[in-house]
């Protein structure tokens, strides 16, 4: 089992002596979802999504990418997310406390706020006061819905504090 690009796994799976007979898990694309149903408890759910998709700035390949919430509890789960997500604090990696650090890759942020941007574009809000927002290296997380198809964030792995929210 691999987590990783269908690049990675095409090439993997090309190594094997008999590709064919292979069986193979593997996590093609890396949008790790949470299903949020109707009868969720919703405390415990917003404290489980936002620990899934925010802790380590959401850098690293087991983060939730992608949340999907049945609409009868939709709006109350963004607002509880939203909430949450503006309560955690933003510091530097040493500093007791902080769960949100500036990011350590170049270039990371624009290509976070290209997302937001085209999320935004394709019908999704920015729900999270300040969310979306730059200083230098760091971006603050970003809590996007409602997030259709048409995103790329819906498709693509972020790898970062970008969570998208859709209703199903």
């Amino acid at each position: 089992a691999f987590i990783g690009s269908t690049r990675a796994a095409d090439l993997l799976k090309t190594q094997h002596p008999a590709p064919h007979r292979l069986r193979a898990c593997l996590g093609l694309g890396a949008k790790n979802p949470a299903i949020i149903l109707p009868d969720a408890d919703l405390d415990l759910a917003v404290s489980e999504c936002v620990l899934g998709s925010l802790s380590f700035n959401g850098q690293r390949c087991t983060a939730l990418k992608i949340l999907f919430v049945h609409r009868k509890i939709a709006e109350e789960f963004v607002a509880r997310l939203a909430t949450a997500v503006g309560n955690l604090r933003i510091g530097m990696p040493w500093q007791e406390g902080v769960t949100i650090t500036p990011l350590p890759e170049p270039g990371k942020p624009e290509e976070l706020s290209a997302l937001v941007e085209q999320a935004v574009a394709s019908g999704a809000a920015v729900v999270n006061p300040g969310g979306g927002e730059v200083q230098a290296t760091l971006f603050r997380p970003a809590v996007l819905h409602p997030v259709s198809p048409a995103a790329r964030i819906y498709h693509e792995e972020q790898f970062g504090p970008v969570v998208p929210v859709v209703p199903f």
